[in-house]
């Protein structure tokens, strides 16, 4: 999927106004219909911040190092509006701050969710060894395994159609399907995910835009468990040391707690080469109040 561009996506660019976007159906989230998926609105801000403030040499020069992602509303299934600015810039930072809007009736142009992008400059490690985490003893999948649709005919389960694939690693087991966001186990999920769809169409998905993408399931990974998925998260923060390699990302979760209907989880993002990151959400209890 890196060296072409997938036939759907998540969404359209207007083509006369080049900030703002029409999600596609398959943008759908998991909690409403009329309402979009946080992952693309992770990835789509992280886009905004990759593609229009920075120039081909800054993103050569400098790392995305974190990515925050504050979700304020519900993102309904509407044209979306991006904008942004740099909010700092010098020799060995650089910070981006964006956001996304959508049009209510009778409300106006209301901000959604928003993000602030830090980047620091690439140089080399200082001398000394300090404790890492273990690398994953786990391959990731060939790159070239066909993609969901490709496998079975299967209809989409209560009418979502899939947009990542997720294969779930455990102890001495191959790579197996799973239905993600499931519950009814308690223990450490494991899984390789890869995206299905372009979040652009036209445009060929970027490493940092798909792990953006990703970052997201830290809510349904660490924050699941045998009653399915009762939280609700309302950010997400990705920590990258470095860009993924190849289309497969590997997710492990490394902590979760709750206590007042308030849950942090966080997940170690890995790809084929090793370890690349984490991402941590906050997750808000679904319950009467």
């Amino acid at each position: 999927m890196n060296e072409s561009v997938a036939q759907q996506a998540f969404f359209e660019r207007d083509p006369n106004k080049s900030n703002l976007y029409y999600p596609t159906v398959h943008a759908r989230g998991p909690w409403d219909p009329s309402t979009l998926h946080g992952r693309v609105i992770s990835g789509l801000l992280a886009y905004e911040a990759e593609t229009n403030h920075n120039t081909p040499q800054e993103i050569e020069d400098f790392q995305v190092s974190r990515v925050t992602v504050d979700m304020f509303r519900v993102p309904p299934m509407a044209p979306l509006m991006l904008g942004g600015e740099v909010v700092r810039t010098g020799r060995r930072i650089k910070v981006i701050d964006v956001h996304v809007t959508t049009e209510y009736p009778d409300r106006g142009w209301i901000e959604i969710a928003r993000a602030t992008v830090v980047m620091l400059r690439k140089t080399q490690n200082p001398k000394g060894t300090i404790w890492t985490t273990p690398k994953w003893d786990i391959n990731a999948p060939d790159e070239n395994l066909p993609m969901p649709s490709e496998i079975n005919g299967r209809k989409p389960i209560k009418g979502h159609k899939p947009i990542w694939q997720t294969l779930e690693v455990t102890p001495g087991s191959p790579h197996q399907p799973i239905q993600s966001g499931t519950g009814g186990t308690i223990g450490r999920r494991r899984a390789w995910i890869r995206e299905i769809h372009e979040l652009i169409a036209g445009e060929i998905t970027s490493p940092i835009v798909r792990v953006a993408q990703v970052a997201d399931v830290a809510n349904p990974f660490a924050n699941s468990g045998t009653h399915g998925l009762v939280y609700i998260n309302a950010d997400v923060s990705l920590y990258l040391h470095r860009n993924p390699e190849g289309n497969w990302i590997g997710t492990e979760t490394s902590y979760h707690d709750a206590d007042n209907g308030t849950a942090v989880g966080t997940v170690t993002l890995y790809d084929k080469m090793g370890n690349i990151g984490s991402a941590t959400v906050c997750g808000l209890a679904q319950v009467p109040i």
